[in-house]
């Protein structure tokens, strides 16, 4: 008999319910011994290297959150025992601490307090004499006036920050190599930040840009487009950018840095098995040659420091997991942050905590860690540690030298050194130095490069610097001048001289990099200038910026189009251009003028559509050309979702011929669907033609028959029910069927819907399919309710009815009841939370659950595993279990799969909308606006677009998920599968 654990609904279960937290928030219990020995017995080293304790709570570092150097090789460390929330009655004492290791022996011995009294900061970097530090709502300047080592002075530069979530406010600060001081906010803040260069907004998770000097802010890739909760910056060798999403996926940043608002997913080059954060890039002789280059990430979630490998891909970069160089047992490891220290040494953070996080654990657990945190050092066993150059106090020319330095730590307090001076006094110096390279160098462009960056720490502008670097044999050096011709485009002359060889540059780095410039040349040339970069190859990052630029230049070259002002070197790009934004006063004889085979595919599409939208009855007929629609079912598909235009017969005789012919079928199937969405009614006998050809294509004549009831309405009644009836109709024309009876008439689709579970249907796949359409209309649950109350199920059936019900998180008690009672169901679970059973269970699962039998029963279900992610393998729907056991303690994966409605975590609800046709979606949304609505549903990993002109009625409540998933299982069944859980990531 098939189980009524629902174990497909349990796949959901950890997708929708508060179990979704669990790449959100981690809980594990508290330690039984917390000191540094016992935790040092829990590493696991890679071979090759040795970790030593550099720091601990003794230091003062509790919780520690975020570590930078400074130049005299001083580690500085970020405090927050206040999270997630100050206490009642007591004012935040968050605090700056700087270590010293004094006497040089690879420990900190010495601490001082620079700032107190701080209010839960996520982010700070030092520069410019002081600390930038991200404080909630704030960007401020704390600086030492006095010499005391304690700041004295806090300037509040820009405000406006969100602080909806104490744990995603403004964090991981970094310098870009040429000043630049990049941060970022996660997926519940919103951002209204008023500057001298306007109001700039930010909503959910965004990476901004900070330019001191200018006290200038820039917002990119907002709205979560480049994961719910970036958290961690570095930049490669030649200024490339990345960052870590506080998520598995890593990013390569560079196509995103497009200041526009449009949005679109920025794809991902690599990710971890589960989350991770921060990225450190391994360059330093003092580790092993295998490791530099090679990035190294704080796997807080499954305790372990990871390591990833980036190659070049095309315009952008492909990452690699490979070995971890330190895990651990203890599941209060919490790598947080990892630098390379001035020894060469790489020094890990530790959060140390069972608990990170504030949705799964309540603010006041009280197994939150407020007294611990560590910083380990690992270094490369007989590999001499470096000793580092005295830098504080040198002099400028002295400095510059330091720019030749291998070791990046070296170079990186250098620029910031060099930023602090004023200009008057690095001019001079730095003139003479660029002077003095030598051509012969191998690392002579890369000096150069060096030389650039300390004239954009100053906002100076070298135009001939710039242009020695346009013309590089290293081809990052020349993308690194496109940067600096984006970033200097409002100072420079004629920015496009330089940028348009770039774009045409063979390197796709490169022209990806003169890409991104140009979208800060606010010129209408400048769009015909991006329009070049169609003279090469393409890949998805090179289409993702220039997306974006299209977006980003609107308000120049439309304007500029409009009055016949800009000209494009080919009509291919001006043909792109306008497939990515139509102009609202483009003519169809405009649009005919631009497409020609001689466009891809995808550009003459997005023109036939805009065609299509503009245009008359000869225009639809154009569209409508074979030549146009004879292997092009997108553009029929694409077509069906635009306003139903006016046909010609003409245009009515070429959809029938597809329909007739025997060539295409998907072509076919997407002609179908454009003849119901445009409603074509005298193409319903060709259609009927269809549905009753029996030689014709099963999926073909199911799509025709959904299309016939649209078209002819009640009068397919008979015709349906024939179909549906006779059990020898195909099975796929069977649920059509259904599907369009259900549309129709609800109590007649129900009928049919129970004669075919009684005949047909013999898992909750099947079950599902048979069901959906009664179940998404309006009325079909209380029909479905009202024909059992007379009919009773098999116990199986009325099993797989139950399962089907969970699957898609519907909750309707008086059809569960009933079905309930026909499945002969008998909860073992009392329907409140139970804190004594918890407890038994918890003891019951770690003395005798069977991991290897809890795996094959969550493995029995593929629709598990089509959710969920476990070690590589399976579905995202739902969130990565690889280290779920890591992540939640087994009383708390009780808790969550015994009752998931306890908790729901923010974002979550469920939402349940009507159309106007009677059509009931459910599900998670995702994105709302005044014109429509995302919602993501069980049923499909893309998210329903609904326009709000369609919707009669909306309510978000409670969870998607309903209670009572694992009713029937027996004791030691569930004991199994908790056991199993519990177990990943152990």
């Amino acid at each position: 008999m098939q189980r009524l654990s629902y174990l497909i609904s349990f796949a959901f279960l950890l997708s929708y319910t508060s179990f979704a937290q669990v790449n959100l928030m981690s809980v594990a219990p508290a330690e039984p011994d917390n000191s540094v020995e016992s935790e040092m017995a829990s590493f696991k080293i890679a071979d090759g290297y040795k970790i030593e304790l550099f720091a601990s709570e003794t230091l003062g570092i509790a919780d520690p959150c975020a570590m930078r150097w400074d130049e005299k090789g001083r580690l500085w460390v970020l405090t927050i025992p206040s999270y997630p929330q100050p206490m009642p009655g007591s004012d935040p004492n968050d605090k700056l601490v700087i270590l010293e290791d004094k006497d040089g022996d690879g420990k900190a011995d010495y601490s001082s307090v620079f700032a107190e009294g701080l209010n839960i900061p996520l982010g700070f970097e030092l520069g410019h004499g002081g600390v930038y530090l991200g404080e909630q709502t704030e960007l401020v300047f704390l600086k030492d006036t006095d010499n005391d080592g304690k700041a004295d002075s806090r300037k509040v530069l820009l405000s406006g920050f969100g602080t909806h979530d104490s744990h995603q406010t403004i964090n991981s600060f970094l310098w870009s190599p040429g000043g630049e001081l990049f941060f970022s906010q996660g997926h519940s803040i919103y951002s209204r930040v008023e500057t001298a260069w306007g109001i700039k907004k930010a909503d959910r998770a965004s990476i901004w840009r900070y330019r001191p000097l200018q006290n200038r802010l820039d917002g990119f890739l907002d709205g979560s487009t480049a994961s719910v909760n970036p958290w961690g910056m570095n930049f490669g060798e030649w200024g490339e950018m990345f960052h870590k999403a506080n998520d598995p996926e890593l990013f390569y940043t560079v196509p995103g840095m497009v200041n526009t608002t449009h949005r679109a997913l920025l794809p991902p080059i690599g990710e971890l098995v589960i989350k991770g954060s921060i990225i450190e890039i391994v360059r330093t002789k003092h580790l092993p040659k295998d490791l530099w280059g090679d990035f190294v990430i704080a796997g807080y979630y499954n305790n372990k420091v990871e390591r990833m490998r980036v190659a070049e891909d095309s315009s952008g970069y492909r990452a690699t997991l490979l070995d971890p160089i330190l895990t651990s047992s203890s599941r209060s490891f919490r790598p947080i942050d990892i630098k390379i220290g001035p020894d060469g040494a790489m020094y890990v953070l530790d959060w140390y905590n069972p608990i990170i996080g504030h949705y799964q654990a309540s603010m006041r657990h009280p197994d939150r860690d407020k007294t611990h945190g560590r910083i380990w050092r690992i270094t490369a066993t007989g590999r001499p540690l470096l000793t580092p150059p005295v830098l504080t106090g040198q002099s400028v020319p002295t400095l510059l030298d330091h720019l030749k330095s291998k070791e990046h730590w070296v170079r990186y307090q250098v620029r910031k050194l060099l930023a602090e001076r004023p200009f008057e006094e690095v001019s001079q110096p730095l003139t003479d130095w660029v002077a003095k390279l030598s051509p012969a160098d191998a690392d002579f462009e890369h000096h150069l490069l060096e030389a650039i960056h300390v004239y954009e720490s100053h906002e100076i502008v070298n135009e001939d610097l710039l242009q020695r670097l346009a013309k590089g044999e290293e081809p990052g050096a020349r993308g690194y001048a496109a940067h600096v011709a984006g970033r200097w485009a409002d100072r420079l002359e004629n920015p496009l001289a330089i940028l348009e060889p770039l774009i045409n540059d063979p390197v796709a780095r490169v022209r990806l990099e003169a890409l991104v410039a140009v979208s800060d040349v606010h010129r209408p040339e400048a769009m015909a200038v991006a329009g070049q970069i169609l003279n090469l190859p393409t890949d998805k990052f090179i289409r993702y910026a220039l997306e974006k630029t299209v977006y980003a230049l609107e308000q120049e070259w439309e304007p500029a189009l409009r009055k016949g002002m800009l000209a494009f070197k080919d009509p291919a790009h001006l043909a792109y251009i306008v497939s990515v934004i139509p102009p609202t006063w483009y003519t169809a004889d405009m649009y005919r003028k631009l497409i020609s085979d001689e466009l891809s595919k995808e550009v003459k599409r997005s023109l036939l559509i805009s065609l299509a939208k503009v245009g008359g009855p000869s225009d639809i007929e154009f569209v409508l050309k074979p030549a146009n629609v004879a292997d092009d079912a997108v553009l029929l598909d694409h077509l069906a979702k635009t306003e139903p235009r006016p046909v010609t017969q003409v245009s009515l005789n070429r959809l029938k011929s597809i329909l007739e012919g025997p060539d295409n079928k998907e072509v076919a199937k997407s002609a179908v669907r454009l003849i119901r969405a445009w409603k074509l009614k005298p193409l319903a006998p060709a259609i009927q033609t269809l549905v009753s050809n029996g030689q014709k294509d099963a999926s073909l004549r199911a799509e025709g028959l959904q299309t016939l009831a649209q078209l002819n309405g009640r009068g397919a009644l008979p015709i349906l029910q024939k179909l549906v009836k006779n059990p020898q109709t195909p099975r796929q024309i069977r649920l059509a069927g259904l599907q369009s009876l259900s549309m129709l008439d609800i109590g007649l689709a129900t009928q049919a819907t129970l004669n075919e579970i009684g005949i047909f249907g013999g898992s909750v796949a099947e079950f599902k399919e048979i069901l959906s359409p009664v179940l998404e209309r309006k009325g079909g649950i209380a029909s479905l309710t009202t024909a059992l109350a007379t009919k009773s199920l098999s116990r199986e059936k009325a099993g797989l009815m139950l399962e089907v019900l969970a699957v898609k998180g519907i909750n309707a008690a008086e059809l569960k009841t009933l079905l309930n009672k026909q499945a002969g169901v008998k909860n073992l679970v009392t329907r409140n939370y139970d804190q004594q059973y918890v407890d038994k269970l918890s003891k019951q699962v770690k003395e005798a659950g069977d991991a290897g039998k809890g795996k094959a029963i969550y493995m029995a279900n593929p629709s598990c595993a089509s959710c969920h992610t476990i070690n590589g393998k399976g579905g995202n729907i739902g969130p990565n279990l690889s280290a779920i056991g890591k992540g939640l303690s087994t009383r708390e994966i009780i808790s969550e799969v015994l009752w998931p409605n306890q908790n729901v975590k923010e974002g979550y609800n469920r939402v349940a909308v009507e159309t106007k046709t009677g059509e009931l979606i459910q599900g998670i949304k995702i994105f709302e606006n005044a014109e429509e609505i995302q919602i993501e549903t069980t049923e499909s990993r893309k998210p329903k677009v609904l326009s709000k002109k369609i919707i009669v009625s909306k309510t978000e409540t409670g969870s998607l998920m309903p209670s009572g998933l694992v009713d029937n299982y027996s004791e030691e069944e569930l004991r199994d599968l908790l056991r199993y859980l519990s177990d990943l990531g152990n």
